[in-house]
């Protein structure tokens, strides 16, 4: 880990007003020539730094079957949005922020699914699934102000675990701004980012509907409800503001939100999530009900 905070320090200072020492020293002379091992092990060295952030920067998916998915109904890739990709057509409603390192891809299934409940129910079906550059949230992904700039349609704003925290945060900044749209936005949380994280901050922008999904089987849910999952999700749900919704889908867990395989460490993640006792295609359906209830104007 040190290693690699050292290289991103030394390989973004130029970029992040980092001032060097400048002071001149006095130069020692020496004779020496420089050790061919140490000049090895210094190769050796950016090699291993190398590598080490090309596994921990990894994207994670997309599974065979988002692949497939894909492959039937190819999304539009969106250039100014940080490679954005629409799916479901050109006009979009929902606004779907990824989980971290998860490739926007892996949410193929569950983008086509909402498309299809929105356009069944007589809506605009688009949904336009939103990542940072290279799926990591250390950069961060297209505003929503400049997500409604580009697609002024869209008037759902969902998240998967720190996407959402990260989407909550850009629908307070264009509030703060004034600049909330004059139809307002609704908001849909999918699942757990962490332990202490409280849902009463969707209740500080004025959101016309709130929902929040989780699954009984979400390693993450479990860790942060210590044992008490009743008693937690009764407590994020009375945090809700008021009007909000929480959705149970059981048998589900964390990696189903999207559709990018069992993650670990060979992926760069250091949790295993906990088996579902429903298929994928099922908490899909669940979530995309949820979604498309959420987004649904009377």
């Amino acid at each position: 880990m040190k290693l690699i905070i050292s290289v991103l320090f030394l390989a973004t200072g130029a970029h992040c007003g980092l001032v060097m020492n400048t002071k001149a020293r006095p130069v020692r002379s020496s004779t020496r020539a420089a050790s061919p091992c140490l000049s090895i092990s210094r190769i050796a060295g950016a090699g291993c730094a190398t590598l080490l952030l090309g596994w921990a920067f990894q994207g994670v998916g997309p599974s065979p079957e988002a692949k497939a998915a894909m492959d039937k109904a190819p999304p539009t890739k969106v250039g100014g949005l940080r490679s954005a990709l629409l799916f479901g057509g050109a006009t979009p409603t929902v606004a779907l922020y990824c989980g971290a390192k998860v490739r926007p891809e892996s949410y193929a299934p569950l983008a086509l699914a909402i498309s299809e409940k929105l356009e069944a129910a007589g809506g605009s079906g688009g949904v336009l699934v939103l990542q940072s550059p290279f799926n990591v949230y250390a950069f961060k992904p297209a505003t929503v102000a400049k997500v409604l700039d580009a697609y002024p349609s869209i008037t759902c704003v969902a998240g998967h675990s720190i996407g959402g925290l990260w989407a909550a945060e850009f629908c307070r900044d264009l509030h703060e701004a004034g600049a909330w749209p004059g139809k307002g936005l609704d908001f849909f949380y999918m699942g757990v980012h962490g332990k202490g994280i409280s849902l009463e901050q969707f209740g500080t922008v004025p959101f016309r509907k709130v929902g929040w999904s989780w699954a009984s089987e979400d390693v993450t849910m479990q860790r942060a409800a210590a044992g008490d999952v009743q008693g937690y999700v009764a407590r994020n749900t009375a945090d809700l503001p008021e009007g909000g919704r929480a959705y149970e889908i059981a048998g589900g867990n964390h990696e189903q939100y999207g559709s990018y395989g069992s993650p670990g460490l060979a992926q760069g993640l250091a949790y295993k999530d906990l088996p579902a006792t429903i298929s994928a295609e099922a908490q899909c359906e669940l979530l995309a009900a949820a979604i498309a209830e959420t987004a649904l104007r009377g």
